[in-house]
């Protein structure tokens, strides 16, 4: 029987963040699951762990730096029988990448997915507005030749923008089958133009499980506080985006740590997430009740340890989704529309932003989820089951994407 050939890319992979990485496992497993015995190669910077973890062939990350080969590229979308691009916000934080590779894929007749991928209304301002420099002084003088009657910075940046949204608009009509991650997604594209042929599904981390407990490694002081019978409360901010107000966070936790409260930061990227909560630790005047977990961890074993917890705080979307998966009730801090759209679905609200947090309504929401995790539970169940009721929607046309390339 044929092989299907199928060439995985997108968030970046292998990039040491544990919620790209779920991704990958998830739609790898899913792979598996629809086409037994197909061949998956995935794209990624993490070539040799990847392979070992999930048993599939690497090529280096396409589309991102480090320099890559643009022949090895083509000839490997050329080979496969199937282009998937999955996960992120990609959509809108770095179009002209998976939107070259479709480009591609189509040029040489392979079949294309787009697999949960998000969308944000605005498009990445670092790619398409003005920044300031040269550029942005030539126009605004010439803009003041006009008395100002003409915006050339505007034009040029809305320029920009239309050609962007009119590529994505023309590469995703012509995908065998384009699952968006969410509603909000799908206004976002449907502001590009008609995309008729688009179904929404979920973040396929949602499928994850969790590694079993006792293959899990822990330091002895981590084994302690996650096995205290005290309240546990979880917590991770990204290093892409800290918080402005990180000295009154740690002095949240100071609190929470007198009240006999155990704190477990929880970095879902080890090389950038790590440092920055060893140093938000040795900042608290508590610290003894506290805990970072550290090492390179498998996306399981993170799900693991977050159901351990009583609650979670992140300004990392996957850390609030993988711990909604075991029912530990959330708070999350916005760094970014998908940690509030994500929110939504429990009616939640984000405890403000990584640039102005509202640390009253951090407490209000903790003291509250933490004393009704039974309805919390009920609440996330149905929040889950909603959204895996979706991703096997969207699995049906998968596989019948599959099913016309063997």
């Amino acid at each position: 029987m044929q092989k299907v050939e199928i060439l995985l890319g997108g968030v970046p992979f292998g990039r040491n963040n544990v919620g790209d990485e779920a991704i990958l496992e998830c739609v790898v497993g899913l792979l598996k699951e629809l086409a037994p015995g197909c061949s998956i190669t995935v794209s990624t910077d993490s070539q040799q762990e990847t392979e070992k973890r999930l048993g599939v062939r690497t090529v280096p990350l396409f589309g991102f730096q480090p320099a890559y080969s643009p022949r090895q590229m083509e000839e490997e979308i050329a080979r496969a029988d199937i282009f998937i691009w999955a996960g992120a916000t990609g959509l809108s934080d770095y179009p002209e990448i998976p939107l070259a590779m479709l480009e591609i894929a189509h040029r040489h007749k392979t079949k294309t997915v787009l697999w949960g991928v998000g969308m944000n209304d605005e498009l990445n301002p670092y790619l398409y507005k003005v920044l300031p420099g040269k550029k942005q002084l030539l126009l605004r003088l010439l803009s003041g030749l006009t008395f100002n009657r003409i915006n050339f910075i505007r034009r040029l940046e809305e320029k920009r923008e239309t050609r962007a949204r009119n590529k994505i608009v023309e590469e995703l009509n012509r995908c065998d089958l384009v699952v968006l991650r969410d509603p909000e997604t799908l206004n976002a594209v449907q502001h590009c133009g008609h995309v008729p042929d688009v179904i929404v599904g979920a973040d396929s981390a949602e499928l994850l499980q969790p590694a079993p407990w006792e293959q899990i490694r822990l330091t002895r002081d981590a084994q302690a506080v996650l096995a205290s019978s005290a309240r546990k409360i979880g917590l991770c901010i990204s290093a892409q985006r800290q918080l402005v107000h990180e000295d009154e966070l740690i002095e949240f936790m100071d609190q929470l740590a007198d009240r006999d409260y155990r704190i477990i930061f929880l970095p879902m990227n080890h090389a950038t997430d790590a440092p920055l909560m060893e140093s938000m630790r040795e900042r608290m005047q508590n610290k003894v009740h506290s805990v970072v977990i550290g090492g390179k961890r498998t996306p399981g074993e993170i799900l693991a340890i977050a159901g351990k917890l009583d609650l979670v705080i992140s300004s990392r979307l996957h850390l609030l989704i993988l711990a909604s998966v075991l029912h530990v009730p959330i708070i999350g801090i916005s760094r970014g529309s998908k940690v509030d759209n994500f929110l939504t679905m429990f009616d939640h609200v984000s405890a403000g932003s990584v640039d102005e947090c509202d640390f009253d309504h951090m407490q209000t929401e903790l003291d509250r989820l933490i004393e009704s995790r039974a309805e919390f539970e009920e609440v996330s169940t149905a929040v889950h089951n909603m959204l895996l009721q979706r991703l096997e929607e969207a699995k049906v046309r998968l596989a019948e994407v599959l099913n016309r390339s063997l």
